[in-house]
């Protein structure tokens, strides 16, 4: 059509009785017709690229798509691709409003409710029953994240006026030594350096049957004693950590608008809060964004022995993991925060929590900086009883409760000189 109108522009006009306007007319609309055709393009062009990302992550500067720019017309190959890949790509088709029409050729359909297992993930898995049992779990349930707040702090009081550093611990039902011990030393809310910290535990529902002990009236007289529980309608299991963060992250959107930093973390470490506050207020900037600090790892690849904690499949995931922070906890900005929780929703769930995190990171085109006072993975045998050797430390993973509070009550005993 481009090529016939520029043949009409260019070809000699034939003899004709037509009146000079009329021929005047003719090239006009000529005009206006290829003019229109270049908007058209132009629009079509730039609604592409812009609806390739969901809104909430305009901003980034990573791809949604493997392997670099999608062309609309380009078929692509699925065949091989592992689970969790396969997924990432589903769900950004499905977040595009040109795209999402064609996503038949993923063979794939979301379970509508939570009550439903997704079954369409699992038959993408030939060695599916291979998975450890934990794991098939978390295959057949990745797709929900709206589970019930079963118990939580009333909403104009899960955050003291004034909080600037809220304190989130992982936690499990029967791990109530280890709340204790942190409410007695660590995890007590209150000023710190003249800043208001809380603590909040996370935690999901535990197993049902002769395995585990009732604590129902136990996690109850806690609940009514300290109000600082978190528990979600979801089961509770190493697999199921991702889930927690982001049901957490969810629910910060909402709470608490005073805090400026999150530090969130497990209820096996011990946190020098004086330290972490300390830090916070060295930092430059006030309010602080895009800050995300931990013990940064990088170069790091899946394990693919089935014994292994942190096994993950081949058929599930495969290459390196972007940089992350060791599990034991984080330092992050309340932006940082929000963020993390949107990428997310664009992004499926990864059984390991601290490598999803580094995933939606990367997502948003941040990479975590490395703090030395975050140490996650343990001490020298000759250093845990040193208690000078924790003056300049902010974290220490791996501790027991009679750990924790000996450490406390010996790093506050007046006496101490190092």
């Amino acid at each position: 059509m481009a090529q016939w109108a520029a043949q009409a522009l260019t070809s000699p006009t034939p003899q004709s009785s037509s009146p000079p306007h009329t021929m005047k007319l003719g090239y006009i609309k000529v005009y206006v017709w290829l003019a229109c055709v270049l908007v058209a393009n132009v629009i079509l062009y730039t609604v592409v690229m812009l609806s390739r990302r969901p809104l909430s992550l305009q901003t980034s500067r990573r791809t949604m798509f493997i392997g670099g720019h999608m062309k609309l017309w380009q078929p692509m190959d699925l065949h091989g691709l592992p689970l969790w890949h396969l997924l990432k790509l589903y769900m950004a088709q499905l977040d595009n409003p040109i795209l999402r029409n064609v996503t038949a050729q993923f063979n794939l359909m979301l379970p509508g409710t939570c009550g439903e297992s997704f079954h369409g993930a699992s038959q993408k898995l030939a060695d599916f029953s291979s998975y450890p049992s934990q794991l098939q779990a978390f295959v057949l349930s990745m797709h929900c994240r709206d589970y019930t707040l079963l118990i939580g702090p009333a909403d104009d009081k899960a955050c003291s006026d004034g909080t600037q550093l809220l304190v989130a611990v992982r936690s499990q039902l029967a791990n109530f030594d280890r709340r204790q011990a942190i409410r007695q030393t660590w995890g007590q809310t209150g000023l710190v350096r003249n800043v208001t910290v809380q603590t909040l535990f996370l935690l999901g529902r535990q197993g049902s049957g002769d395995r585990y002990p009732d604590l129902e009236a136990l996690l109850q007289l806690e609940r009514r004693k300290n109000k600082d529980l978190l528990l979600w309608d979801f089961q509770d299991t190493f697999y199921n950590l991702s889930l927690k963060d982001i049901l957490f992250l969810g629910w910060l959107k909402g709470h608490c608008p005073s805090v400026e930093f999150i530090f969130l973390g497990d209820d096996d470490v011990f946190l020098r809060v004086d330290a972490l506050v300390a830090y916070t207020g060295s930092l430059n900037a006030t309010p602080q964004r895009g800050f995300f600090t931990g013990h940064v790892i990088q170069d790091a690849a899946p394990v693919h022995d089935s014994k292994h904690k942190y096994y993950v499949p081949e058929s599930f995931y495969q290459g390196t993991y972007p940089p992350y922070v060791g599990g034991g906890g984080f330092l992050c900005s309340r932006d940082v925060a929000t963020q993390l929780y949107e990428a997310s929703c664009h992004l499926p769930l990864f059984p390991i929590n601290n490598v999803y995190l580094g995933i939606c990171l990367e997502e948003l085109g941040l990479v975590p900086q490395n703090h030395p006072g975050f140490w996650t993975f343990n001490m020298e045998d000759e250093g845990q009883e040193d208690l000078c050797a924790y003056k300049d430390l902010i974290l220490v993973e791996h501790r027991k409760p009679q750990d924790i509070i000996r450490l406390w009550r010996g790093l506050h005993d007046p006496a101490l000189t190092c």
